[in-house]
């Protein structure tokens, strides 16, 4: 199956609700992206060493910096959770890429195929997968639905981090060619290894 790029997102830092035991607060987050570039407008869009030009990260020790300047995610488990969300709102939700948070939405590659240390050359950029994505309080906010982070992990759903190597211009519609690394840990194994740790 050929690998593209079907989506890409980003988004500002803004205010985010969370819930605090009984309360309400702010935080500000990123986590709210929006595609700038789909396979029908394949908008250019330029890459640097700390991730997409128009887009922010409000915490780049947990989400963004050059070790995880781009997130990246398999637009398959996308039916998954419009499926999680619709039953638990009980009403049918349709989600739109980057609602994860992610920057990059892909087709034809998942957490099994993905090792660290793999390199992608999609477009112009060149990048190693670094990390799987670890869930926090802000993903749980962001859904509404309490199981969503340990359902991101139980299922090897998380996606990916990646740092780049070389910038570039990307677009929508990308072939991504992956240049294996030394495949000792895969990120579902890292989801797994983390499954584990929070047992």
């Amino acid at each position: 199956m050929a690998i593209r790029l079907e989506t890409i997102s980003a988004g500002l830092a803004k205010p985010l609700w969370v819930r605090d035991g009984e309360d309400l607060r702010t935080v500000i987050s990123a986590i709210n992206k929006t595609p700038v570039s789909t396979i029908i407008q394949p908008e250019a869009v330029e890459v640097k060493a700390t991730g997409i030009v128009s887009d922010e990260q409000a915490d780049p020790q947990v989400h963004g910096g050059t070790e995880k300047a781009l997130y990246m995610y398999p637009q398959e488990h996308y039916p998954f959770w419009s499926s999680l969300l619709s039953e638990a709102k009980g009403q049918s939700i349709h989600l739109e890429h980057g609602y994860l948070g992610e920057n990059l939405t892909i087709s034809g590659l998942n957490e099994h195929d993905v090792y660290v240390g793999d390199r992608l050359r999609i477009g112009a950029i060149e990048c190693a997968v670094t990390k799987l994505r670890e869930p926090c309080y802000k993903f749980t906010a962001k859904t509404g639905v309490a199981t969503a982070a340990k359902a991101m992990i139980q299922g090897a759903r998380s996606g990916w981090y990646l740092r780049v190597l070389q910038g570039g211009i990307i677009q929508a519609g990308d072939a991504i060619t992956i240049i294996p690394g030394p495949r000792e840990c895969s990120i579902a194994q890292q989801n797994h290894a983390l499954l584990q740790r929070g047992d």
